[in-house]
Formats: structure tokens, sequence, C-alpha cells
């Protein structure tokens, strides 16, 4: 269910409720009132009795025939019907429910030089209210229901009113991609809450579109600035194989004429992550040929071959001929290197294994181990550890390469100490 469904039904469901609630008790009222109006009556009617038997007294010391049929007047309680005498409170007069459908109401008579009397209507024939209930029920509850149904018809219908624009914001908003923002869209909207958010996400959208713009500018001067003292160094190298040389200064050589290889790829992988341009599962380039993976090791230990110098770390592949990934080469390569880098600069001792178990890369080492302090943050831009030479950006870009090519890399403590780094392809 969507956000802009659920507040539709949830104003629907608040009309309903307030029609519902407001329905009840207005049908309460008008039952009460029904029954408090009877019992006026009644009270109205022995009043009138009471004055006529008052009046026959004063002017001939008698009681006079009462006005209604169903009204009696008694000198004692012992004279009342049984099923009337038999309640309490009868003297005090009031209202009593008989056996058989009867019901009376009771008001005492006092005349003067006469012991106190009451005066007795049996209204169960003449009363209105509750032979009707029944019909009265069945309207009010009629009544209630078309209420109810109208009432969330035309709540339904203003919460879709109310909520239509907002729909709208949502899909325009929604819709949007990362190069072309919407902007301007807001005076479309009307000037109320949903407006006052229209405005304020043109505003977020004009400064993102601006900042993209700015980004833009800067991966294209990138592109031009390093891209050329690398043509230069790749150029100067070339040159300088062509002339003689000791043995020892051509291995130097080609470890600069590599390094300027793999910068030119690193930039170009760089750049394409900026602009969101690498293949990625189910877009439309052409399917991605397998890239083998023990080739790619040793060319990448062959890199990094220098942060070894000196220290007593051996390195160990055991990587068969057909394994292989199907993502960008140019960008497992970057992610590879990055890994064991990482694992050559922090080991001082011991060996490093780089191993595939046929779905998984693997890379440990024995060097000092993941700190507990940054264990949580490792892929984090700028966190490093206090042994890191770097600025703690390698992981985090290898991370982004990683998932943009299709593969989950991590990295936990190893089982006998130091850090096993692992590819895996993300099913």
């Amino acid at each position: 269910m969507t956000a802009q469904h659920s507040l539709r039904r949830r104003l629907a469901s608040a009309f309903a409720l307030i029609a519902l609630c407001t329905a009840l008790l207005f049908s309460g009222f008008a039952v009460v009132f029904m029954y408090a109006l009877e019992d006026e009556f009644f009270a109205n009617l022995l009043a009138q009795e009471t004055a006529h038997q008052q009046a026959s007294w004063r002017e001939s010391a008698a009681l006079a025939p009462p006005l209604r049929p169903f009204v009696s007047v008694h000198r004692d309680e012992a004279s009342l019907p049984p099923d009337l005498r038999r309640q309490p409170g009868v003297a005090r007069g009031g209202e009593f429910f008989g056996d058989g459908g009867r019901h009376y109401h009771v008001r005492q008579l006092a005349l003067p030089a006469a012991p106190p009397m009451l005066l007795v209507a049996e209204v169960g024939t003449e009363l209105l209210v509750r032979p009707r209930l029944p019909k009265v029920l069945g309207l009010l509850g009629g009544s209630l229901l078309a209420i109810l149904a109208l009432t969330v018809g035309l709540g339904y219908w203003l919460a879709w009113r109310a909520t239509r624009p907002l729909n709208t914001l949502a899909q325009l908003v929604g819709g949007a991609a990362p190069g072309h923002l919407p902007q301007g869209f807001a005076e479309a909207f009307p000037h109320n809450e949903i407006g006052a958010l229209a405005r304020a996400l043109d505003d977020a959208m004009s400064r993102t579109a601006a900042f993209i713009e700015r980004e833009q500018h800067f991966t294209r001067d990138a592109s031009h600035e390093l891209r050329t003292p690398l043509a230069v160094i790749e150029g100067a190298a070339y040159l300088l194989a062509e002339q003689p040389m000791p043995s020892l200064a051509s291995e130097q050589l080609q470890r600069i004429r590599s390094a300027a290889t793999h910068m030119a790829q690193t930039v170009d992988l760089l750049l394409a992550l900026a602009r969101e341009d690498l293949a990625q599962e189910g877009s439309a380039n052409p399917p991605l040929q397998p890239v083998r993976l023990l080739p790619l090791a040793e060319s990448t230990v062959v890199q990094m071959a220098h942060l070894l110098d000196g220290k007593p770390v051996s390195v160990e592949v055991d990587i068969g001929q057909a394994a292989h990934f199907c993502v960008p080469q140019p960008a497992l390569a970057v992610v590879l290197s990055n890994i064991v880098g990482n694992a050559f600069q922090h080991s001082q001792r011991g060996c490093v294994r780089i191993t595939f178990d046929g779905v998984r890369l693997t890379v440990s080492d024995e060097g000092p181990g993941l700190e507990d302090a940054i264990r949580t943050r490792l892929f984090e831009a700028g966190v490093k550890g206090g042994n890191s030479r770097g600025h703690g950006l390698g992981l985090s870009i290898a991370r982004r390469l990683a998932e943009r090519i299709g593969l989950e890399l991590s990295l936990e403590p190893g089982a006998q100490g130091g850090t096993v780094a692992t590819l895996t392809p993300r099913k």
C-alpha cells in the first residue's frame, strides 16, 4: 500500500468515525428525548388530575371522578394493584413497571384535612414510545447507515482531492533521474502545507542540481588534468625503454610503466563511477566477458610487490586456471589492487594468500588485524587504522566499485589473526 493511499484511507476512516459517533450520540439523544417527553406528558396529566381533585375537595369535601379512565385515586397502599403494591417506594410516587406490560405513574395527592392519598395512572395502553421503539430504532439505524455511507464517500473524495497534489509531487520527485532533476515545479502546487513541501523540495532540487553540475565540471577538468601528465609519463617511459640501460634500471622502468598504466585505468574508473557509467546488472550494455582471476591476481602481485621490499613475507596464489568473474576487468583490477595492496602494506611477516574456492575470491594476511574501534566503520570514507599511512579512502572506493560491478566486498578477522578480505558475486 502506498503512502498516499494509506493517508486517503485514514482521512476517510476519520470522517466515518466522526459521522458514526455523531449519529450514535444523536440517536441516543433522540431516544432519551422521546422517553423524557412521554414522561413529561404523563406528569402533566397527573398534575391536571391533582388540581381537579383538589378543586372538588374544596367545593364539596369529596373526591371527584377522575378525568381519564386509566387514572385512579387510592386512599392507602392496600388498595393499590398487587403488582404495584409490592414495589418499594410507591408512597413517594414515581414511575413503576408492572406485570403483563402494565406501566404506572404514581403521584401523591395532598388534600386539606385529609390523609395523604395516591394518584395512579396505569398508562400501559397509552404509551407511545415503547410500542414504536423497534420502528424508531430501525429508522435511526437506516439513517445512520445512510449518513455513514454519505460521509465515507464524501470523506474519501475530500481525501483524494487533498492528497492528489501530494501524489503528483511524489511521482515527480521519485521519477527524477540523477542528471535531470526537476526544477521550478513548486508554483503548480496550491499555497498550503503541500505547497510549502513542494517549495522546500524545489529548493533542495535546485541546490542538488547545482552541486551535480559542479561535480560534473570537476570530473571533466580532472580527466583532462590527470590524463595529460600520465600520457607524458607513459611516453617518456616508452622512450627510455628504447635506450640501453642496466638491468636493475630496466626493472624499475618497467614498474613505472606498469604503474602509469594502472593509474590511467584507475582515473578512468573513478571518473566513470562519478558519472554513473559503470556496467551494472540488468543494464542495456552488452554481456560482459569472463575475467580470468589467475592472471589478474599474478599481475596485481607484481604491481604491488614493492610494498613487500625488505619484509619476510611470502605470497601464495591458489587459483584455478578456469576461475573467473563476469565483471568489468578494469574495475575488478582496481578493487583487487586495493585489497592486495592493503594486505602487503600491513603484513610485516608471515604469508599473504590469494585463493578462490569456486565462488569467493579471498585475500588473507597475517598482519595486525582489524582494530576494534573501526571494525564497524571500515568502509566509511576517511576511516583508517592507526598504522595506516593513507587517507582512509581506498576501502571506501573499493566497496563502491565492487557494488557497482555486482560484487560484495567484506573484511573479517582471520581465524589465526590478520585480516581476510572476500569478494563474492551478489545473487
